[in-house]
């Protein structure tokens, strides 16, 4: 199985739950709250002087959707210019 792991701005989240609406997606995680940095972007930190977050959402591609998904959230990331979308697919081994 496949995983798509989307690390976005926590203002970007109804911008990603709209495409898991858009194919009806009814297996994700979301860790709702993590901090860090990424290149060409202010940190994130969620402190006085870095403020805001991350979410991440963690996608289970058992309806074999992320060649739909996929076009979408880079539409996002190139076409609103949102730097520090980040968007992952990963193979998932030892599934349990």
């Amino acid at each position: 199985m496949k995983l798509a792991i989307i690390i976005h701005n926590i203002a970007d989240t109804k911008l990603i739950d709209e495409v898991l609406n858009k194919f009806n997606v009814k297996s994700f995680t979301r860790i709702h709250k993590a901090t860090g940095k990424t290149p060409d972007c202010e940190p994130l930190f969620d402190s006085i002087v870095w403020p805001g977050y991350y979410s991440i959402t963690i996608i289970e591609d058992v309806d074999n959707q992320l060649d739909k998904i996929r076009p979408e959230i880079k539409q996002i990331k190139e076409n609103l210019r949102v730097k520090d979308l980040k968007y992952l697919e990963v193979n998932a081994e030892n599934w349990i």
